[in-house]
C-alpha cells in the first residue's frame, strides 16, 4: 500500500482528497496545511508521495517546499492548484513534479496521476541505482579502463586508466582513442577491432602507448553498448600483460636455444669418418681437421689440452716417475 502526504491548507478540500486516496487504496499518513512542516514530515515519515497545494499559508510556497523535498529527500511531487496559467505552470517546473493537477479535478483523474508518478519514479529510481551500481564497477575496476561514445571518443576514464596511461580525465574527455594510446602502426588493426566489436565482445592482446610515448602490451576487452539493439558506445578494459610479455620472450629464446643445440647434437650424430693414424675428422666438404676443431664448430664445446698418464709414461718418463712419488700419479 503507497503512502501519501496531502499538504493542503483548506480543511475540506484535504478531508475530500483523503477520502478519494483511501477508496482508492492508498494510506494518507498525515495532513499538513503548510510548507515548512510540510518538509518536517516528509523528512520525518518518508511517504511514498506527496500531494502538495501551490498556495500555501505560511512563510514557504507549496513550489518551494516541493523543490526541496525532491532535491533532498527524492520525493515524487503532484501539485494541486486553482490557477493553470503560464506564470504557474513555469514556476512550478523548478520543483520537477510528477504531475500537476488543477482543481476541482475527478477521482479518476488523480488515480490516474498518481499512478503515474508513481511507475515513472519507480522506473527513475531503478534505473539511478543501476547507474550508480555500474559507476561503482567502473571506477573500482583494477584494471585501466574507458567508456567511449559511438564515435570512439571518450566519456570517461577510472582512475586506473589514469595512473596506467598518465592521463587525467580533463586531458582526454571528449578526444578520440585513436589519437592518444593507439600507436601508428596500429591504427588499421584498431578499426578491425571496433568493426567486430560491433559483431559483440572482442577479446586482444597487442600494444598501446603511454602519454609519454612508451608502448606497453596489453590484453584488451572490449564491448559495445547496445540500446534497443543499437550502439550507443563501448566499454574497454585494458590488462598490462608485460610480466606475461617478458616471460613468454624468455621461454621462446630457450626454445631457440634448445633448437640451436638439439640441431648442433644432430649435426655430430651419425658415421664420423676419422683417420685412424693422426686422428683428423673429415668434413663434409672433404676437408681433414683436427677433432677438437670439428667438435667445437658443430657443438660450441671448447676444448683445453692436457696429457693422460699413459703418454706421459711414454713421452716424458721423467716427470711420470716424479708425479708418481707424490702421489699425484
Amino acid at each position: 500500500m503507497y503512502r501519501i502526504l496531502i499538504v493542503e491548507d483548506e480543511p475540506m478540500i484535504a478531508e475530500g482528497i483523503k477520502t478519494i486516496l483511501t477508496q482508492s487504496g492508498y494510506k494518507v499518513i498525515a495532513i499538513i496545511n503548510n510548507g515548512e512542516e510540510a518538509i518536517e514530515k516528509a523528512e520525518e515519515l518518508k511517504p511514498d508521495l506527496v500531494l502538495m497545494d501551490i498556495v500555501l499559508s505560511g512563510k514557504i510556497s507549496g513550489i518551494k517546499a516541493g523543490e526541496k523535498i525532491f532535491k533532498e529527500f527524492n520525493i515524487p511531487i503532484i501539485f494541486l492548484t486553482a490557477f493553470a496559467d503560464d506564470k504557474t505552470v513555469n514556476s512550478a517546473k523548478s520543483a520537477n513534479p510528477y504531475g500537476y493537477i488543477v482543481k476541482p479535478f475527478d477521482p479518476e483523474e488523480l488515480y490516474a496521476t498518481i499512478e503515474i508518478a508513481l511507475v515513472k519514479h519507480k522506473a527513475e529510481k531503478e534505473l539511478e541505482e543501476s547507474r550508480a551500481k555500474f559507476r561503482s564497477m567502473f571506477m573500482g575496476n583494477p584494471e585501466p579502463s574507458v567508456y567511449l561514445d559511438k564515435d570512439y571518443n571518450i566519456a570517461d576514464i577510472n582512475p586506473r586508466f589514469s595512473e596506467y596511461f598518465y592521463y587525467t580525465i580533463e586531458e582526454v574527455k571528449g578526444k578520440n582513442i585513436d589519437t592518444l594510446i593507439i600507436p601508428d602502426e596500429k591504427l588499421k588493426e584498431a578499426e578491425d577491432l571496433n568493426q567486430k566489436m560491433e559483431q559483440g565482445y572482442v577479446y586482444h592482446d597487442t600494444f598501446r602507448k603511454h602519454k609519454d610515448g612508451t608502448l606497453v602490451p596489453v590484453s584488451i576487452s572490449a564491448a559495445s553498448i547496445l540500446v534497443n539493439g543499437k550502439s550507443v558506445g563501448s566499454f574497454v578494459i585494458y590488462k598490462d600483460i608485460s610480466k606475461q610479455k617478458k616471460a613468454e620472450d624468455e621461454r621462446e629464446k630457450v626454445i631457440i636455444d634448445l633448437q640451436k643445440a638439439l640441431d648442433e647434437v644432430k649435426a655430430l650424430s651419425g658415421l664420423i669418418p676419422i683417420c685412424s693414424h693422426c686422428k683428423k675428422i673429415r668434413d663434409d666438404s672433404g676437408y681433414w681437421e683436427q677433432v677438437e676443431y670439428y667438435i667445437s664448430k658443430r657443438s660450441g664445446v671448447d676444448f683445453s689440452h692436457s696429457i693422460c698418464p699413459e703418454c706421459m709414461k711414454k713421452y716424458y718418463p721423467k716427470q711420470y716417475e716424479k708425479l708418481k712419488e707424490k702421489g699425484k700419479i
